[in-house]
């Protein structure tokens, strides 16, 4: 039995067995199966859950499968994966490392922070430039604001903020509008 956390897509990805196979997510919500038909996915998203792999033998009841071995842990694109596989009883002449059922568990990380875009303004005349938060501008055909205007207390990327005179760019003068071209 493996412990897992938090949110999983469980995929059977693979099975050469003569006998049905199952995956059985145990949680604080009950007990859910999975068939063990190619394709076949479950969706699990609990704090903390176990995953066993189970066989059903003919004229038998399920059965814990003999052997599961997890594989390494895989990040890609921003999903976690790993591959569980299993062997579900040994047969004379079988390989004891036989792998007969074979799960995909795939977990979506979520994304990585993004620091936040900045400005520079002074806080008044005489003032050392210090740096604010990017505002985002709603931008609509009423009241003239839109892409490269600017709007006094608001700075808005590639236009100058009132009274910050950036190199080579000059200050805003209060109730005028700048239109700068993006292109």
């Amino acid at each position: 039995m493996l412990r897992f956390h938090g949110a999983w897509r469980i995929t059977v990805i693979g099975r050469s067995a003569d006998f049905d196979q199952r995956a059985v997510v145990r949680g604080a919500y009950g007990l859910r199966m999975l068939a063990g038909r190619v394709g076949a996915t479950l969706e699990v998203d609990e704090e903390s859950w176990t995953l066993s792999l189970e066989h059903h033998l003919w004229g038998r009841s399920w059965q814990p499968n003999l052997r599961t071995t997890p594989g390494p842990v895989t990040e890609r694109d921003g999903v976690r994966s790993q591959l569980l596989t299993s062997n579900d009883c040994h047969w004379p002449g079988k390989p004891l490392d036989y792998v007969n059922f074979v799960l995909r568990l795939d977990q979506a990380l979520a994304p990585a922070a993004v620091p936040a875009a900045t400005s520079v303004r002074a806080a008044g005349p005489g003032a050392a430039p210090i740096a604010a938060p990017v505002q985002a501008v709603r931008t609509s055909s009423s009241g003239g604001v839109g892409p490269g205007v600017a709007v006094p207390g608001v700075a808005v990327p590639g236009v100058p903020v009132e009274g910050v005179s950036v190199e080579g760019v000059p200050a805003v003068v209060p109730g005028r509008a700048v239109r700068r071209s993006a292109w």
